[in-house]
């Protein structure tokens, strides 16, 4: 059979059975019922405390030999989970290439991959089936898997990814952008290769500006609409633009923080351009990234804050993308990505998992993928690779500042306390300096109001 992708869709047919073992079975079941007891994984779970700091456990298992490491033989496929975006067998320019990567990484290492596709959220999402495999059927789980950060880092956290100890070092190399390589990271821990990048920026219309805005001010002066998703519960944009004016998001023992200074100084922003009508009244009803970018599509404002990813899919001939502006000396780009993790249960597939996720974060294939997916790169190496090389200046700029979201815990403090804020400013309702003070005083005394 020659080497290729092979895909199999998950069977059951009903096994008839025996008379007697059909007796059997239901007097067994009779039994548990009586006994009360359950398979664990349909039991309700007992109420535990939760600790204050999740700490990333690694899944226990046998540590590979070093001769399984340099030599491992399997015979069962690896299974590879993706999300929808990156599917081999899209058609695409990005999913041929991938296909054809995963066929020279078949070929050369005697296996077969099979690729399956996950949602990236919901019951059936690449979390939560990786969550239910992990207590329920370890067999069922994958060999590797494509993770958004903020998965990556709740799976960790959970035990149900592994940490590359001893598996590989290939993020040691200087090849990373400082943001992917901490995309990797989970508590100091290295827990997956970085693959795709993405990050906010400033999209403007270049027939209405002959150039990039430079500042903030420069908005304000010209006047021009300038629109977010202000409803959005993370409030990445406010986030983005309280740490470019200096604000730390974790104090000395690393608990959620907010400084009133830096955010004072975004507050003023925000209600200067509500008072001129730079920010419409509107956009304090605009709960998604893809909202903002519709209404901007709809001719309704001048610039909007997008991802770098819609920017690449759409590509609309009339605008341009560029770094959001600083209100400080810090860079304002915020970027996240997705993560190639292991988490194959068997330590001998586990070593072949591992390499196949340095098979597909290699520069010489992520050159041509990354332009092709429409995605930031997370190696410098990439962009020479490109083609379109007008792309390259703003993205590599972009790439070299970008800081990455903060932790799903600080996330989760900040966003809606930042997100209340933001609202009663930019509908006038709140004067900047008290809008900060409620909310610096929310993130201080949580649970107090």
């Amino acid at each position: 059979m020659s080497a290729g992708l092979s895909y199999k869709r998950s069977s059951s047919q009903p096994h008839r059975l025996k008379p007697f073992r059909r007796a059997v079975v239901l007097l067994l079941s009779a039994l548990l019922f009586l006994s009360g007891c359950l398979p664990p994984w349909l039991a309700s779970p007992t109420p535990t405390a939760s600790p204050p700091l999740p700490t990333a456990t690694p899944p226990v298992s046998p540590t590979p030999s070093t001769e399984a490491l340099a030599t491992p033989t399997v015979s069962e496929p690896l299974v590879l989970w993706l999300p929808p975006q990156f599917d081999p067998e899209s058609g695409s320019r990005a999913g041929n290439l991938l296909k054809e990567r995963l066929a020279a990484f078949e070929q050369e290492n005697g296996i077969q991959i099979r690729v399956r596709l996950k949602a990236v959220n919901g019951p059936a999402g690449l979390l939560d089936s990786l969550t239910l495999a992990s207590a329920a059927a370890p067999a069922a789980l994958p060999s590797a898997v494509l993770l958004p950060r903020r998965d990556l880092e709740d799976a960790a956290l959970k035990g149900i990814i592994y940490p590359l100890d001893g598996l590989s070092t290939a993020i040691d190399t200087s090849d990373w952008y400082d943001y992917a390589r901490e995309l990797a990271l989970v508590q100091g821990s290295v827990y997956g290769l970085p693959m795709a990048g993405d990050s906010l920026g400033l999209v403007y219309r270049s027939e209405w500006l002959a150039h990039s805005p430079n500042s903030w001010q420069e908005i304000l002066e010209q006047r021009y609409t300038f629109t977010f998703p202000a409803q959005e519960n993370q409030s990445l944009v406010t986030l983005a633009l309280y740490l470019s004016a200096g604000g730390d998001t974790q104090d000395t023992q690393r608990r959620p923080l907010l400084e009133e200074t830096p955010l004072q100084t975004v507050f003023t922003w925000y209600r200067s351009a509500a008072e001129r009508a730079v920010i419409p009244i509107w956009t304090a009803q605009v709960e998604t990234y893809s909202q903002a970018w519709q209404a901007y599509q709809d001719q309704r404002t001048t610039m909007v804050v997008a991802w770098v990813s819609t920017y690449l899919s759409d590509f609309p001939p009339d605008s341009l993308f560029a770094p959001l502006p600083s209100l400080g000396d810090a860079p304002a780009s915020l970027a996240t990505g997705w993560v190639l993790a292991v988490a194959e249960p068997d330590p001998q597939r586990r070593v072949l998992a591992a390499r196949l996720c340095e098979w597909l974060t290699q520069s010489d294939f992520l050159g041509a993928w990354s332009e092709a997916a429409g995605v930031l790169p997370v190696r410098p190496s990439a962009f020479p690779l490109w083609k379109n090389q007008s792309f390259v200046p703003v993205f590599q700029r972009m790439a070299e500042t970008a800081r990455p979201i903060p932790s799903n815990e600080v996330i989760t403090v900040l966003g809606p306390v930042l997100r209340e804020s933001t609202l009663e400013v930019l509908q006038l309702k709140t004067l900047p300096a008290s809008a900060t003070q409620d909310a610096v005083k929310k993130v201080a005394n949580p649970g107090v109001k």
